[in-house]
Formats: C-alpha cells, sequence, structure tokens
C-alpha cells in the first residue's frame, strides 16, 4: 500500500509539472500576442483572459493550490513512513544546533513571534480595520482573520492525526507541548503575512506588489528558520507548515475571486457605464 501511494504521488507530480508547463507556455504566448491571443484559445479563452476575477487570476490560484496540495501529501506521507526528505531532518537539526550563537538564540527568540497568534491576532484585526477603512468592502477586511484562523486550525487538525514528536528535548531552545508536524508558526506566518500582502496589492504597481509579496516570503521564511534554530520543529514540520498555507490560502483566495465575480455587474451594465463615461 505505501509503494502505491508512493507512485500515485510521483504521477501526480509529474502531471502538476507538465500542466504548470503549458500554463507558462500559454502566458508566455498571451504576453506575445495580446489582446488577439484569448481568441485563439476557443473554450479556454475565459480561464486566461486578465483583468477578470475568473480568468487567469483564478487559473493561476487553482493550480497554486493543486501544488500545495500535493506538496502538504508527499510530506506527510513522508514524515508518516519516515521517507523522503524526513529521513534529512536530523542532519538539518545538527546543523542548526552546532551553529548556535549567543546573539543568535536571542534574534531567533524575538523573531519568531512574528508567526505567534499572540502577535499575529492583533496584525490580523488592525489590517483588517485598515482594509475596509481603504477599500470600504468586508471581504478583503476579514480574510487576513480567515487565514490566520484556517493555518491555526488546520495545524492542530494534522497534529492530531499524525502525532508526530518533537526533536528531542536536549536539542530545543524552548518550551512546546503539542505534536510536531506541521509547523504552527510557520503554517500561520504565511497565512496570514501571505494573505495581507495580497490584499495590500490592489491597485498598486508591479514593483509595489513584488515588493510586498517578498515582504511576506522573507517574514515566513524567516520565522521558519527560527523554528529550526530554536530546535523546536523538523524540517519537514516547517515544509509541511508552509504548505499547509499555501492551501488554504488558495481556498481563500479562489472563493474571494468567486465571489468578485457573482458581485460584479452584468456585461450589459457596465457596456453602458463605460459608454456613459465616454460620453461624459
Amino acid at each position: 500500500m505505501t509503494g502505491l501511494i508512493e507512485r500515485i504521488l510521483d504521477v501526480s507530480a509529474s502531471l502538476l509539472l507538465a500542466v504548470l508547463v503549458a500554463l507558462l507556455i500559454v502566458d508566455a504566448a498571451l504576453f506575445e500576442s495580446r489582446p488577439r491571443g484569448p481568441d485563439r484559445l476557443g473554450w479556454l479563452a475565459p480561464r486566461f483572459r486578465t483583468g477578470a476575477p475568473t480568468g487567469l487570476a483564478l487559473t493561476h490560484a487553482v493550480l497554486a493550490l493543486a501544488i500545495c496540495a500535493w506538496s502538504l501529501a508527499w510530506l506527510t506521507f513522508s514524515v508518516v513512513h519516515h521517507l523522503g526528505l524526513a529521513q534529512a531532518d536530523p542532519r538539518v537539526l545538527a546543523f542548526f544546533a552546532s551553529h548556535r550563537a549567543p546573539w543568535l538564540t536571542g534574534l531567533a527568540r524575538v523573531l519568531t513571534w512574528l508567526g505567534s497568534t499572540l502577535v499575529l491576532w492583533p496584525v490580523a484585526i488592525i489590517a483588517g480595520l485598515g482594509l475596509w477603512r481603504w477599500r470600504r468592502r468586508w471581504l478583503p477586511a476579514i480574510l487576513p482573520a480567515l487565514a490566520l484562523t484556517g493555518a491555526w486550525a488546520g495545524s492542530l487538525l494534522i497534529k492530531g492525526l499524525v502525532g508526530r514528536s518533537r526533536p528531542p528535548l536536549a536539542d530545543r531552545l524552548t518550551v512546546v507541548h503539542s505534536s510536531s508536524y506541521p509547523s504552527e508558526h510557520a503554517a500561520q506566518a504565511l497565512a496570514t503575512w501571505g494573505m495581507l500582502a495580497l490584499m495590500l496589492m490592489a491597485g498598486r504597481s508591479a514593483r509595489a506588489r513584488a515588493l510586498l509579496a517578498a515582504g511576506a516570503a522573507l517574514i515566513a521564511f524567516v520565522v521558519g528558520l527560527t523554528r529550526l534554530y530554536l530546535g523546536a520543529h523538523w524540517m519537514t514540520d516547517v515544509l509541511g507548515g508552509w504548505a499547509l498555507a499555501g492551501v488554504w490560502d488558495c481556498l481563500l483566495i479562489i472563493c474571494y475571486l468567486l465571489a468578485q465575480q457573482m458581485t460584479a455587474p452584468p456585461p450589459e451594465r457596465q457596456a453602458g457605464t463605460a459608454v456613459y463615461r465616454r460620453a461624459a
């Protein structure tokens, strides 16, 4: 049975890679041939249309969801059966333990709070109020809080199902009591900061969007490193936390895009509005 599941994961990885390559090729073709490119795709045209909630943005979100879901399944399988990357966990822990320094330990103990609910809940609430004042829409305002809630609940659920032990007590520099896989801090950091960055991207330049995405990714990466440095988690725990955050955030973004489409005015009304604006 283990061999069959491993084979299924390998085949699904190949399929996902093929779909990703095909999507990149189509993206490149559309970039070179806009605005005539989408019309050549027939029934696929709406899935690659830019500027529409259910267009290219939804296609990317669905593909990202599939990649993150596969990564979470593969990592969980590796942890449960001690295969693949899970076999490298002790070596990674030994590397971090052998490179500890007093100043790094103090810094890690501070930065790891960026993935804690004690810090993230105030951030999500304040950010939600700011987003509501800026955009006057309730859905973008609550998405950071929903991202944090889902990452927290999903981590607890998987922890209870897998029940993985933490690294040895002698290697820990922090007090932890729950199961190890996946890392709750890593999942919460990526889910919350990533969703906040996505909500702040609306209406901004490409450079600003890239900086927001890089900032969120950097915070999540640093939080993951602190969990490894402090001996609170194995490497696959952190990777699993990031994969879980990706799954949950992608689900939220898909729902958000579909909600935007449902609340958008019909094409006839949009056309009429455009004519009126030109006439004015």
